[in-house]
């Protein structure tokens, strides 16, 4: 031990050892403290509420008394400072709410190192309402004029029906599902253009939150010139089958849609170029006939472009009908007329046509008219003129038939019959074969216009239309060659 303590080496190296710690124990508390970092605070102001949760096809949140809360947070100052309000969420669960009122709790996502001190509001009252869907028509509104001349035409949707998806007490309130077009200056028309869609009470003010299926349409707006709807005359051309009558002429339109400016228009009562060839019928029955259909010279346009005609023929079928009366027409006031030939005033005919139209007839269907505007006193024989019904034809039609009428001028009558009474020319007698002239006169269809449908049914069930056929007898007869 002694040899360790008087060796220098070893008591250098204690020395040494010892000064160290002594060091150390001096200067130890000089060392200076790291400090603690500042924790600070903020308040956040308008933090939306993120609702979730809600099976929005059964359910919608309707009413929520507030969507944006006050935030105070802490932290430390430079975390605090680079956070934005986005960072900071504040959430609504609505995953268990039910239909009708309740208050429910808000949680709060903050970003790390970031604690929440409170939050105004902690809860929300919100109000459930269940989704109701129906079906609404869909109607559109124009504004603006087309060019000048042109007219809108009927407009066309496709869908014309939309579903529409509300709370209920929405729903309750729509009045109708409306869009809207622009027509202001056209002069064509708008194909295609798709229009949104929106739901309206009935002050017409928009309902917010309306669901609808589809949002939008193609619509179409015809925008068109002028154009005038007019009835259609069948006109015939060629010859049916010796044996053969029409019991049935039945067009698949009746008014033809002219296009053109307005003083065409305005000249036209109906469209006669409608013709209809017989020479293709060869046989009795049924036969659908094409048409062509061209617009008159001086119009643009003309609607439909092609038509059908349904053509029945039945065998031909013959009758007499007799006692048919004879009508004096355009006997002035001055004058008095009187049917001397036939003493009875009536005459026979012999007719031909459909049996089913025939057998229908009677004497009263039929008129006999000698027309006098233009004769002077004295004894006359007047072609008179024959009125028949559609289809139906005189097997001799090539005899004229007439009648003699007795013209009296009213002055000569009163001098030499003072205490008779003057002849009232408007309303004929049976004396002396005197004809009421205002009897089925004139006035009747001369096949200038399309008659309605006579639909009398003949023996093989066939119908009567109106329409004459060339080369067959006329509705009007003059009983001329």
């Amino acid at each position: 031990m002694n040899k360790w303590i008087n060796n220098n080496n070893i008591s250098k190296v204690l020395a040494l050892a010892v000064s160290i710690l002594l060091w150390s124990m001096v200067h130890l508390n000089d060392v200076t403290p790291t400090p603690t970092a500042k924790i600070d605070s903020r308040i956040i102001d308008n933090v939306k509420v993120q609702a979730f949760g809600l099976d929005e096809k059964k359910y919608i949140l309707s009413a929520m008394d507030t969507d944006q809360v006050q935030l105070e947070v802490k932290g430390k100052k430079s975390d605090l400072l680079s956070m934005y309000s986005e960072d900071y969420k504040v959430r609504l669960d609505l995953s268990n709410a039910k239909v009708g009122t309740s208050t429910l709790p808000l949680s709060v996502d903050v970003p790390s190192g970031v604690e929440v001190v409170s939050v105004q509001p902690s809860s929300v009252t919100v109000n459930i309402e269940k989704r109701d869907t129906s079906s609404f028509p869909v109607s559109i509104v124009t504004s603006g004029q087309p060019a000048t001349g042109y007219q809108m035409g009927s407009i066309t949707m496709e869908p014309s029906t939309v579903s529409v998806t509300l709370p209920e007490s929405d729903l309750k309130r729509v009045d109708k599902i409306q869009g809207s077009v622009s027509i202001d200056g056209e002069d064509a028309t708008i194909k295609e253009k798709r229009v949104k869609l929106t739901a309206l009470d009935k002050q017409g003010k928009e309902i917010e939150g309306a669901v609808i299926e589809p949002s939008s349409i193609s619509v179409v707006v015809p925008i068109t010139p002028p154009y005038k709807e007019v009835p259609i005359e069948l006109h015939y051309t060629g010859q049916l089958p010796d044996g053969l009558v029409i019991s049935k002429a039945q067009p698949s339109v009746t008014t033809v849609k002219l296009y053109g400016s307005q003083e065409a228009l305005a000249g036209i009562k109906s469209y006669n170029d409608v013709d209809v060839d017989l020479g293709q019928i060869k046989d009795a029955g049924t036969m659908v006939l094409p048409v062509d259909l061209t617009p008159p010279q001086g119009f643009e346009k003309i609607e439909p472009s092609s038509m059908e005609v349904e053509i029945t023929t039945v065998s031909n079928s013959q009758r007499v009908i007799d006692d048919i009366p004879i009508t004096i027409s355009g006997a002035g006031s001055d004058v008095q007329a009187a049917i001397k030939s036939p003493a009875s005033g009536t005459m026979s005919l012999k007719l031909s046509g459909a049996p089913g139209l025939l057998n229908s007839l009677t004497k009263d269907d039929i008129q006999l008219i000698a027309s006098v505007g233009n004769l002077k006193p004295g004894t006359h024989q007047v072609n008179l003129q024959v009125v028949l019904p559609r289809y139906v034809s005189r097997v001799d039609q090539g005899t004229a038939l007439t009648a003699t009428i007795e013209i009296k001028d009213n002055a000569a009558t009163t001098s030499t019959q003072p205490d008779s009474k003057p002849h009232d020319n408007s309303k004929g007698t049976t004396d002396n074969g005197t004809t009421d002239n205002g009897t089925k006169g004139s006035g009747g269809n001369t096949g200038s216009e399309t008659d309605p449908n006579v639909d009398e049914t003949d023996n093989n069930g066939a119908a009567n239309d109106t329409t004459p056929p060339e080369g067959q007898e006329p509705q009007t007869d003059t009983g001329s060659p």
